[in-house]
């Protein structure tokens, strides 16, 4: 996944990043693919031929060639993409990825290359993003690069097709799947602007049939309810499982919805 320069290119680099690094024929453009990628410099970092190849079902992918001339191993930490914004953005192998002394790595080159992929991307082909780079020693770069697609010299670049679930998150959608067709209402107890709607938003998209969102007579709840009619207590029980909090009432009246819930200070504010 990473090569090492010999000691002769090594010094090679060095005199090409210092001189003419930027110059199309430097000797780090034969490092990856060679496209029509954006070039930029930062301390001993040098980031190259960057480009994001647009993958299957909204996703991509970062590919560039990333120098680092100088004495200690640097890593990127963070990519930050604009204009349009990637849902999730998923570091692999790890959430920092070296960039070996006096070395170079190649960026979502191929499948044995790390990866920086975008989840929930929806770009136009051909057109630009804003992108920023994070370097735990060198800083910040700012570049607006180019959306290809996964074919010629990208072909192999292989931009994961979804997000990698956590164990968490697994378990809340195994929960939510035994409450697919149940009739909420969604109260808000708080002073939260917006609380009962992102969360009845949340729980239509686990297969919940919404029937009304308002807010609560009480604005300062501060714990969530979950009013269930009759029959209805193991339904009750998962929905509090997904929320990860709720006193469960059975309530014998309740007629338009199977549940009701009214949020509290407890709920957690971002589901999504």
């Amino acid at each position: 996944m990473r090569k090492i320069l010999s000691l002769f290119a090594v010094s090679s680099v060095l005199v090409l990043l210092s001189a003419c690094a930027s110059g199309p024929n430097a000797i780090t453009n034969t490092q990856g693919p060679v496209g029509s990628g954006d070039n930029t410099k930062i301390g001993n970092i040098y980031v190259q031929n960057v480009v994001i190849v647009k993958g299957e079902a909204n996703t991509g992918t970062v590919v560039a060639t990333i120098s680092n001339s100088g004495n200690v191993e640097d890593q990127l930490v963070n990519v930050l993409v604009e204009n349009p914004a990637p849902k999730a953005i998923i570091f692999n192998p790890t959430n920092e990825i070296s960039i070996p002394a006096k070395s170079f790595i190649n960026l979502g080159f191929n499948t044995e290359s790390p990866h920086v992929d975008l989840i929930e991307f929806s770009p136009r082909q051909s057109s630009f993003v804003k992108i920023k780079f994070v370097f735990k020693e060198a800083g910040i770069v700012d570049q607006t690069v180019l959306v290809v697609p996964n074919e010629g010299i990208y072909t192999n670049s292989n931009p994961i097709s979804q997000a990698p679930k956590s164990a968490a998150e697994e378990g809340r959608q195994i929960i939510a799947g035994s409450l697919s067709g149940v009739s909420v209402t969604v109260l808000n107890g708080t002073r939260r602007s917006g609380f009962a709607r992102s969360t009845g938003d949340y729980f239509e998209l686990q297969g919940m049939k919404i029937v009304d969102i308002a807010d609560a007579e009480n604005k300062d709840t501060a714990q969530t309810q979950i009013l269930y009619a009759p029959g209805n207590l193991a339904k009750a029980e998962a929905l509090a499982k997904l929320l990860t909090v709720g006193i469960l009432v059975e309530d014998p009246n309740l007629t338009a919805a199977n549940i009701v819930v009214t949020l509290g200070n407890d709920a957690p504010f971002n589901l999504f």
